[in-house]
């Protein structure tokens, strides 16, 4: 069956080219990472971002913004995340969610994820055992998502990251006091579309048909945020952003509530 990325749905990938600066390899990856979990929804400042230890599972409800550009089409997504202690210093993850893109015949689509980090270092500095310092994290994600309209019919978009989170974690607080742990994520996810014949994207410049093996690709990321939690509550507030690095792009923007887990 032949899948078509027109407007409606290819829009994601033309909102973020230039014409002639990246592959088609490099749009698809694009394209899968915003459409999926990996760089739909905003980070969650875990137990591990955050220096804390988590003693029961966390459920994070999760939304991502995606303008559009260029003709393109903005997307809502939405997501609800179980964050499950592995150690002292690691999490396991897994998300269930969808994609909306606001296009005339695109209906919403299921994605799905999984995901993990694990605390590598700390670097101290100013006074005292309860100074402040930067944390060092390890994290990957992996991500799935099945669209559902008349431009893309019978095709999936996988998509999977690692990054080393950074977290600025303040010392000297009592325990009941709020907090606040910026932290940002440099890292690099890969991405494809699948489907069961050719795929037709169609850029600002004309339209290029291309082979399956051919819509896979790796693109530069970054994304971060602001953790917002008091130790003696089981409610936390995660602001975040994601960003896919392809010129004239725009970044996913949103926010989440975290329950539990304290």
């Amino acid at each position: 069956m032949r899948s078509l990325l027109g407007f409606s749905f290819g829009a994601i990938i033309v909102a973020t080219a230039v014409c002639g600066a990246q592959s088609s390899g490099d749009y698809a990856a694009r394209a899968a990472l915003v459409l999926t979990p990996v760089g739909a929804l905003p980070p969650i400042a875990t137990s591990t971002i955050e220096g804390e230890v988590q003693r029961g599972v966390a459920l994070a409800l999760r939304y991502g913004y995606l303008p559009g550009s260029l003709d393109g089409s903005s997307i809502n997504n939405g997501g609800v995340t179980a964050v499950l202690p592995l150690s002292t210093g690691a999490t396991f993850s897994v998300t269930g969610g969808f994609f909306s893109p606001n296009c005339r015949d695109c209906d919403p689509g299921l994605m799905l994820g999984v995901g993990g980090d694990v605390r590598l270092t700390e670097m101290p500095f100013g006074n005292g055992r309860d100074g402040s310092r930067l944390l060092f994290a390890l994290n990957g994600d992996l991500g799935y998502a099945r669209p559902r309209n008349a431009t893309f019919d019978d095709g999936s978009l996988v998509s999977g990251s690692i990054g080393v989170p950074i977290a600025l974690i303040s010392g000297g607080r009592p325990r009941d006091a709020m907090r606040i742990v910026p932290f940002i994520t440099p890292g690099f996810g890969f991405g494809g579309i699948r489907s069961s014949d050719r795929s037709t994207i169609v850029f600002p410049n004309g339209v290029v048909r291309v082979r399956n093996d051919e819509l896979s690709g790796t693109r530069f990321m970054i994304g971060g945020g602001l953790g917002v939690y008091n130790r003696t509550s089981t409610v936390a507030l995660n602001l975040g952003f994601q960003y896919v690095s392809i010129p004239n792009s725009d970044a996913q923007i949103g926010l989440g509530l975290t329950l539990g887990g304290r």
